[in-house]
């Protein structure tokens, strides 16, 4: 439960003074805004929300869709000295396949507005606080979405098996040859899904969300491969892509069309939410990362949100006052990993290299999970000796019952700052390889390790997992 920030400043030594005289000081009745983008996939572009209505979210945990499978029919020749009689000798029983949404996730921190905080500020708390859930709301829905498709994509890729991913390098963006990258990744949709009974995912059901700073370069990019002059004038003219409609970056991040396909950016906010959903820092999917975005087929992509109690007004029961009370159930999924083509700016394997990294079996298991459930590790203390080495304290992840659930931890020595696990996992297998300064912590207990490399400048940063697959960053420079 949060503590309430108890404080009181009733001196005028803030209030305003011109020449040696008190001036006068009001408070604006109107508030700065919260400003957060809406749904950025929706209308059946990347994920549908018609397989789970709203009160199929609201009363059940799991929704079961099922598939009936194709029967593989081949044609044969009448006549032939192998089945060529009348009737085929080949019999087919019909088959189905079941693929599940779970409903688990729901947003419902009650929010306080005391009469003794409302009855004193020119502002409607309340009105505000509403606006301010229902616009934020939209950004968790985009990071669960979003992270749906990157669980399922990179849990396939690390057990080896085939993906969709195009890799949009610096020299693509120098010789501007990111419209042949992203006409390539959309391509890779028109292969289907044999597998699961996907010939060609349709193209009316795919939309493509990259990160904001990926505008810059997609329209740099664009620019000078579409159509002729007039074209290039219309585009550099407006802020998107191409001359269809009008840029939407703050609605749902419509900013233009590129082979066929609307292109969207998500905010860094709905990218927060992403991570956390994984078990990521916050900032592990934003400026720097190797994601950079994907196109996805609501075909092979589900979603469920019950909003039908999104909000609730009550009274306080401790004293004079109203609570607000949220209640938004939901759930996503990505059914067919091949219903998506992510692009990233340099080799990216993180379920794999985590995995490789912590020996990782079954003792972790990686899904989708809303932060607030999620057993986040922490290091009691560390402290580092430049040139010596550093002494951390134990570092565990425990649940409601103080049971604690932390695996493992590593620890890598770089000249600069490291703040997301892939830039970790680069860093540390380009260490190992050099036999540098890195390695696995021996006891989570807290120890002393030895290590000269940790000179005066240089970064410390520990990475510990838990066994939901959370992961943690803790880093401290050299003194």
């Amino acid at each position: 439960m949060a503590l309430e920030t108890i404080s009181q400043v009733l001196s005028p030594s803030n209030a305003p003074y011109i020449n040696g005289v008190a001036a006068r000081l009001k408070f604006s009745a109107a508030v700065l805004k919260n400003l957060y983008q809406g749904l950025v996939e929706k209308d059946d572009k990347g994920v549908n929300d018609n397989w789970v209505t709203a009160s199929d979210a609201e009363e059940n945990a799991q929704i079961i869709v099922h598939r009936v499978r194709p029967v593989e029919m081949n044609p044969r020749e009448q006549g032939a000295n192998r089945n060529g009689a009348s009737y085929s000798q080949n019999q087919h029983y019909i088959q189905t396949e079941s693929v599940a949404i779970e409903i688990l996730t729901i947003i419902d921190d009650p929010i306080l507005i005391p009469r003794a905080r409302q009855a004193k500020i020119a502002v409607d708390l309340l009105a505000e606080q509403v606006e301010i859930f229902s616009g934020r709301l939209a950004t968790i829905i985009n990071g669960g979405t979003t992270a749906s498709k990157i669980l399922a994509t990179y849990l396939e890729k690390a057990k080896g098996k085939e993906v969709n991913e195009v890799t949009i390098s610096a020299s693509d963006i120098t010789n501007k040859k990111v419209l042949d990258r992203f006409i390539e990744g959309n391509s890779l949709l028109d292969e289907g899904d044999i597998a699961h009974g996907i010939d060609i995912f349709p193209q009316k059901t795919r939309v493509a969300v990259f990160r904001v700073s990926y505008r810059a370069t997609l329209k740099a990019g664009g620019v000078l491969t579409l159509g002729g002059a007039n074209e290039v004038y219309n585009i550099l003219a407006g802020s998107g892509l191409n001359n269809k409609g009008e840029a939407r970056t703050e609605d749902d991040g419509y900013i233009g069309v590129i082979d066929g396909i609307e292109v969207r950016l998500i905010s860094n906010e709905s990218l927060g939410h992403a991570a956390r959903f994984l078990g990521f820092p916050k900032n592990e999917f934003k400026k720097g990362s190797p994601f950079a975005g994907y196109v996805a087929s609501s075909y092979a992509n589900a979603r469920g949100v019950s909003t039908s109690k999104q909000t609730q007004v009550v009274d306080e029961v401790n004293g004079q006052g109203v609570r607000l009370l949220p209640w938004v159930s939901c759930g996503f999924v990505s059914w067919y990993p091949l219903g998506n083509v992510f692009f990233t700016s340099e080799e990216y394997n993180p379920f794999g290299d985590l995995k490789t990294l912590f020996s990782i079996t079954d003792n972790v298991t990686f899904k989708l999970k809303g932060y607030g459930s999620r057993l986040v590790p922490a290091l009691a203390s560390l402290t580092i000796t430049a040139g010596t080495g550093f002494t951390y304290g134990a570092i565990t992840a425990n649940d409601d019952w103080n049971q604690d659930h932390i695996v493992a931890a590593h620890y890598i020595v770089t000249d600069d700052a490291v703040t997301t696990v892939a830039g970790f996992l680069k860093a540390q297998k380009t260490i190992h390889t050099a036999s540098g300064p890195e390695g696995a912590l021996a006891t989570l207990s807290g120890a002393t390790v030895s290590q000269s490399a940790l000179t005066a400048g240089k970064y410390l940063t520990i990475l510990a997992i838990s066994d939901d697959g959370t992961c943690e960053l803790f880093s401290k420079v050299a003194a």
